[in-house]
C-alpha cells in the first residue's frame, strides 16, 4: 500500500518534515506555550511519550522560525524573531564510561551544544558546566534553553550514593546559575520523568512553571483518539489487510483494530482533572509499522521502560509490606487513592518514597479518576498490565525464566479441559513462589497471584468479575471455554474437605455457570493450603493446590 506520509522514525523535528513523514500537529499548544512567556516550563511523562519530539519542535521553532511549519497550526500565530538555542539531551548521560567523570561528560556536551547554537565556548580553562555558563552569558543574551531528560544522569545511579550525590551537586550548581541569570534567557523549557529534591530545579525557580497535571496540556504528549484517526487512518487500513492474511474469513476491520489499539496502548490521563486520555505513542507507531507481528507489547521492551531502581524497589516492598499493602499491588484491575503531592513528591530519599508515586512516575500506572482532588490511579491498558504482572511474577518467583517455563502449558492445559494437568502445573508455578513473599500472603494475594500468572502466560484473565448473583474470584478464557474459579485457603489439612464445599457451595449459590457467553462454562472449586507459618518445621511445599474440582 502506497502511504500519503511516512511513518516517524525519529524524534527529530527537522528530519520528521523534511522528509514527509507523519508529524501530530501539536504546535497551537506549543504557541500557546512560547508566545509571550519566558518559563521556565516543566513537564513530566513517563519515557517513549514524546518529550524529545516536543524539545525538537521548540528547538526547530526558536532557532529556524516558521520556515519548516507550514500549513501547522502554528504558522499564522507565531511573529517571534530566530534565537540561539542550547540544546542539553541528558538521555545519552544514563551511561558514563568508568574512565571518564560525569562532570567532564557534561561539560563536552555543553561545549558541542554551545557551539551548535552558534556560541563559540571560551578558551579559557573552566572547571565545571555552572561555571561555563556564567562565562557564556557574560557575552550572550536571550537565549533559549532546552533540557530534555534532565533527571536521566540521577535515575542511572539510585544505587550508587557517592555517584548520585556527586552527580547532584554538578546539576544544582548549574541550575542555580540559570536561576542567577534567568533575565538572559528568551525561553526555558526542561521535561523529565522523576522529580527529584536538591538539584534547584523545583527550588530555585521560585516561579517554575508544573505543566505535568495541568489539563490545557493533558494532550500535549501521547495521541488521543481524534488524532490516531486524523493522521493514522490509511495504516490503520493496511493493518486491517495484513492481520487479515492470517485467517480464512475477515476477522478484523478498521473499528476492530482501533478497539484493539485501544485496548492494549490507549488509558492513559496524565491531567489533575482526567480529562484527556492518549495512547502511548511508541507503541502505536511500533505496531503500524509492522502490524503483522499482532498486538504485542512494545513501550515495555523499548529499553528504558522497566528501571533497575523500579525493580529493586518492588523487591524491597514485596518483602516488608503486609497483607493489605501487598494486595493493592497485586490487584492490577484496581485502582489506589492517592493526592496529587503522593504522586509527584521531590525525591531526596528512595527508600522513603511512596511506591506508587514510583510505578505512575515510570508509566505503570495513570490516572483513571479525580473525587475531590483524590486521584484514582491505576494501570492503563493491557501492554502494561502483562508487564507489570511479568515484572511481579519475577519477583515473587525470583526466577526471570517463570514466563518461558509455564506459558505454552498453562494455555494448552484450559483448552484441553483437563483439570488434573491443570492442578499439577497450577502447584508448579506456586512452588517457584519465595517463602518471604508467600508468608505475607492472604487469601486474595493468592488470588491475585494466579490471575497475575494467567495474564503473563498469555490467558485472558480478571479478577472480581461480576457473575448472575455474584462476584467470581478468578475468571480465564482458553479456546472454547470460560473457567470461573473460587479459592479458598487453608493452614490446616483438616479444613481441606470443608473449604471445598464453602467454595462449591458459593459456586451454586451465585450461579457463576450463568454467563452471557458463547463459550462451554467450566466452574471449579479449588482450595489451596498455605504452609508457609510451618515452614521452618516442615519439608511441606510453601503453599500448594490440595483440591481442584469441577462444579
Amino acid at each position: 500500500m502506497k502511504f500519503t506520509k511516512l511513518l516517524p522514525n525519529s524524534c527529530n523535528f527537522r528530519d520528521l518534515i523534511d522528509n514527509n513523514r507523519v508529524y501530530v500537529d501539536k504546535t497551537a499548544l506549543i504557541c500557546q506555550i512560547a508566545k509571550d512567556e519566558k518559563g521556565p516550563y516543566f513537564i513530566s511523562r513517563p519515557r517513549r511519550f514524546g518529550k524529545s519530539t516536543l524539545i525538537n519542535t521548540f528547538h526547530e521553532l526558536f532557532a529556524h522560525g516558521t520556515e519548516r511549519f507550514k500549513g501547522l497550526e502554528i504558522e499564522p500565530l507565531w511573529k517571534d524573531k530566530t534565537y540561539k538555542v542550547i540544546h542539553l539531551d541528558f538521555s545519552t548521560f544514563r551511561e558514563v564510561p568508568s574512565n571518564s567523570s560525569f562532570n567532564k561528560e557534561f561539560m563536552d556536551a555543553f561545549k558541542l551544544s554551545l557551539e551548535e547554537a552558534g556560541i563559540e565556548p571560551t578558551k579559557e580553562n573552566i572547571d565545571s558546566p555552572a561555571n561555563l555558563l556564567k562565562k557564556t552569558l557574560d557575552t550572550e543574551s536571550e537565549v533559549v534553553l532546552l533540557v530534555d531528560e534532565y533527571d536521566a544522569p540521577l535515575t542511572a545511579v539510585l544505587n550508587d550514593s557517592n555517584e548520585f550525590e556527586d552527580r547532584r551537586k554538578i546539576l544544582s550548581n548549574f541550575y542555580m546559575t540559570v536561576k542567577s541569570f534567568q533575565v538572559k534567557f528568551r525561553f526555558i523549557f526542561i521535561t523529565g520523568v522523576t522529580y527529584y529534591a536538591h538539584t534547584s530545579i523545583f527550588s530555585a525557580f521560585n516561579n517554575l512553571t508544573d505543566l505535568t497535571l495541568d489539563s490545557d496540556y493533558g494532550a500535549l504528549l501521547g495521541y488521543t483518539s481524534e488524532e490516531l484517526e486524523k493522521y493514522f487512518s490509511e495504516y490503520i487500513d493496511n493493518a486491517v489487510v495484513t492481520l487479515n492474511k492470517k485467517f480464512p474469513t475477515e476477522r478484523y476491520t478498521h473499528e476492530k483494530v482501533v478497539e484493539e489499539l485501544k485496548r492494549n496502548y490507549d488509558g492513559y490521563s496524565f491531567d489533575e482533572d482526567c480529562m484527556h486520555h492518549v495512547y502511548n505513542p511508541w507503541s502505536i507507531l511500533n505496531f503500524l509499522k509492522s502490524p503483522h507481528r499482532g498486538f504485542i507489547p512494545y513501550w515495555v521492551v523499548s529499553g528504558g521502560s522497566t528501571p533497575t531502581f523500579l525493580v529493586n524497589y518492588l523487591k524491597q516492598g514485596l518483602e516488608k509490606y503486609n497483607a493489605d499493602e501487598l494486595q493493592s499491588l497485586l490487584q492490577i484491575d484496581s485502582t489506589v487513592n492517592k493526592v496529587s503531592s503522593k504522586l509527584y513528591p521531590t525525591i531526596d530519599n528512595i527508600a522513603k518514597i511512596d511506591l506508587f508515586a514510583i510505578l505512575y512516575q515510570a508509566g505503570y500506572f495513570c490516572i483513571k479518576g479525580v473525587n475531590r482532588k483524590i486521584f484514582q490511579i491505576g494501570i492503563p491498558n493491557l501492554e502494561v498490565k502483562q508487564a507489570y504482572s511479568e515484572i511481579m511474577l519475577r519477583l515473587l518467583t525470583n526466577n526471570n525464566d517463570v514466563q518461558e517455563k509455564f506459558t505454552t502449558s498453562l494455555y494448552d492445559i484450559l483448552c484441553e479441559n483437563n483439570l488434573d494437568k491443570l492442578k499439577n502445573i497450577f502447584n508448579s508455578f506456586i512452588n517457584e513462589l519465595s517463602y518471604e513473599t508467600v508468608k505475607n500472603f492472604n487469601e486474595a494475594c493468592f488470588r491475585d497471584v494466579l490471575k497475575l500468572a494467567m495474564l503473563t502466560f498469555n490467558v485472558t484473565a480478571a479478577t472480581e468479575v461480576m457473575g448472575a448473583c455474584g462476584r467470581a474470584d478468578i475468571t480465564a478464557e482458553a479456546g472454547e471455554y470460560l473457567y470461573v474459579f473460587e479459592l479458598k485457603v487453608t493452614d490446616d489439612s483438616k479444613d481441606i474437605a470443608t473449604k471445598l464445599n464453602e467454595a462449591k457451595a458459593q459456586i451454586i449459590k451465585n450461579k457463576y455457570a450463568r454467563r452471557l457467553t458463547d463459550k462451554t462454562v467450566i466452574p471449579v472449586a479449588l482450595v489451596l493450603e498455605n504452609n508457609s507459618k510451618s515452614r521452618e518445621k516442615t519439608d511441606a511445599p510453601v503453599c500448594e493446590i490440595v483440591a481442584l474440582e469441577k462444579v
